[in-house]
């Protein structure tokens, strides 16, 4: 906590947060900082590969530009990766969450 600085003052941008699936995989919500989901990851196996994929998405938003796509392209990626676990979304806000260190 920052000094002289009311918790209504300090904004974040949003944040990552790590998730295990119902199914055992794990996922990275991004998440802004009104707490509404703005993007959500493919599915990882471990760990590890979650927070290797934490550093490309960290990498993409930094770096990546901005390309307009067409809906055939949207409908192939929603094929190939579901974009909501339907099971994932019907467990609702995380009433306790754990930071999970993930580099710098």
């Amino acid at each position: 906590m920052l000094v002289g600085i009311e918790d209504e003052e300090v904004r974040m941008a949003g944040h990552l947060e790590l998730v295990e699936t119902p199914d055992g995989e794990f996922r990275i919500l991004m998440v802004d900082g009104e707490d509404v989901l703005m993007g959500l990851s493919k599915q990882f196996s471990t760990v590890d590969e979650a927070v290797d994929g934490v550093a490309a998405i960290r990498e993409v938003a930094g770096t990546g530009l901005l390309r307009t796509a067409t809906a055939e392209r949207y409908a192939v990626l929603m094929l190939e990766e579901p974009v909501i676990d339907s099971a994932l979304a019907a467990q609702g806000p995380q009433a306790q969450a754990e930071v999970v260190n993930c580099g710098s």
